[in-house]
């Protein structure tokens, strides 16, 4: 009895073997192995799964920086799947101000468009107006653009109108502050002949109710014909001295360097900044005899711009603006206009003393 039972539990043990064996290999015919790789060929997991389940179901890697993930590609060989990721190279978008210090960045997929920024906020030198966009590669830049801010030299320049003994005008041109005291420098062809002279600020003057401040020019201590350098000094300036910017000379400035005339050329009634670059240093026979020459610059002068200033980037004085130059083809096309290098007046603007005054009809013997 006891053998029979023995005889009875073996044949059941061999029966569960072999059926569970059974399912074993049954199941292994189904399983199928998967593999998920990155583009560059690195491992991201390697699986047994089911043969109904699909590979593609599997998230994406996150997107970084650079890349941006689309969707896998598989490839089959037997039991063996491989799927591999597909991604798209980010565009790097860069915000930088004028200087080329990045201000913001960031990444964006194929075909998206970059993004808005505000530009930078203006400050009492600079007024920021648009971006100028770049690609190269896959960056997209954008740098900001930006024009000087004419309020900063409502105070230091003005229009000069001169006038004759009987008080009409003779012509007009432009000057420059250059202390709280009033003391300014112009051409002296603008002042030439002149009996009397009147500057004009682009200040509002609320107790005359006017769109702008007018000073009498008191008269001259300086004024050389062959330098073409007048150096006066304003009546009532102090009335207005909290407009007033220091701005300093510099003997120095480079070819291709950006340059901006200041002044009222054309006669105009508001003050107009044009930008170019320096040129070249110029000069005729006559002014060589003289030892006199001029930094020519493509930044806009005309008639009325006579005595405002050429200034760099950082606003420091290269220079009075003197004169224009044109086409010899075509006398109305301007090409470049001259300007005064520093180092022709700045030892006329030492020492400025009151006492030395003279009106302009004692200078000029009207």
């Amino acid at each position: 009895m006891y053998f029979k039972k023995i005889k009875f539990a073996a044949l059941l043990l061999t029966f569960i073997i072999l059926f569970t064996g059974s399912v074993s290999c049954t199941s292994s015919k189904k399983d199928i192995f998967v593999t998920w790789m990155n583009t560059d060929g690195t491992l991201i997991e390697s699986q047994y799964t089911a043969k109904d389940y699909d590979p593609t179901s599997r998230n994406l890697p996150n997107d970084s920086d650079l890349w941006h993930y689309t969707g896998w590609t598989i490839s089959q060989s037997g039991n063996i799947i491989v799927c591999t990721a597909n991604r798209l190279p980010k565009k790097h978008v860069i915000w930088k101000d004028y200087d080329e210090k990045i201000i913001n960045e960031t990444f964006i997929v194929e075909n998206e468009s970059p993004p808005s920024f505000d530009l930078p906020e203006n400050n009492n030198k600079w007024v920021y107006d648009s971006w100028d966009e770049s690609i190269s590669g896959n960056e997209i830049i954008f740098k900001a653009k930006r024009t000087p801010n004419s309020e900063f030299f409502v105070g230091n320049i003005f229009q000069i109108v001169v006038n004759d003994k009987n008080g009409d005008p003779l012509g007009s041109g432009s000057g420059f502050v250059i202390n709280e005291e009033g003391w300014f420098i112009t051409n002296n062809h603008v002042m030439n002949n002149g009996y009397s002279a009147s500057a004009y600020f682009d200040i509002k003057n609320p107790e005359e109710g006017e769109q702008y401040t007018r000073l009498k020019i008191a008269g001259g201590v300086y004024y050389d014909d062959k330098k073409d350098i007048f150096i006066g000094k304003l009546e009532g300036y102090e009335k207005i001295k909290n407009h007033y910017n220091k701005i300093e000379f510099t003997d120095e400035y480079k070819i291709g360097e950006i340059s901006y005339s200041v002044g009222y050329p054309n006669s105009s009634t508001k003050i107009e900044i044009n930008s170019g670059t320096v040129l070249e240093e110029y000069s005729d026979i006559y002014s060589k005899i003289d030892g006199i020459y001029y930094v020519l610059s493509d930044s806009y002068i005309a008639p009325g711009s006579s005595g405002g200033i050429l200034v760099n980037e950082n606003f420091e004085v290269i220079g009075i603006t003197s004169m224009g130059l044109y086409s010899d083809s075509n006398k109305n096309y301007y090409i470049s206009g001259g300007s005064i290098p520093y180092f022709l007046f700045k030892n006329n603007i030492i020492n400025l003393l009151v006492e030395n005054l003279k009106p302009l009809n004692v200078i000029y013997q009207k």
